[in-house]
């Protein structure tokens, strides 16, 4: 994923209280796919998100579909954006915003950038089959 595709799918913009109220409805109408298909997807390590990038497509649990994953990216997306939001109107300065914890290669992603990433590999190897 290319930084436009990110950007594209993050849509940042400023994060306001509304925002807070979107977010808390959208986690609980999303929990059950989250808990489900995004643990089965990213493990509950950085060595579980490692692992699913550097195989050759991620391991996608049985009775989701591309509908699944795709919002599964969406709410990925969304998250990744809201916790640099919040760090940010926290104040924290770009330099200690969160620091490459998923290696591949010589490649450091963040946990949210990693999981991004594993969803959109599983969307990828779907569509290709």
């Amino acid at each position: 994923m290319n930084e436009e595709e990110f950007d594209a799918l993050m849509k940042s913009r400023p994060f306001g209280a509304g925002d807070v109220v979107h977010w808390e409805a959208d986690l609980r109408a999303n929990t059950s796919l989250v808990m489900t298909l995004g643990v089965a997807l990213w493990g509950k390590t950085s060595e579980d998100a490692q692992r699913q990038l550097l195989a050759s497509h991620p391991e996608i649990l049985a009775g989701f579909d591309l509908a699944d994953l795709r919002k599964l990216l969406q709410w990925t997306a969304k998250m990744a954006s809201a916790v640099l939001a919040l760090q940010r109107m926290r104040g924290v300065p770009p330099s200690i915003l969160p620091s490459p914890t998923v290696f591949v290669g010589s490649q450091g992603l963040t946990l949210w950038e990693a999981r991004c990433e594993i969803v959109r590999r599983a969307i990828e190897y779907l569509e290709k089959r």
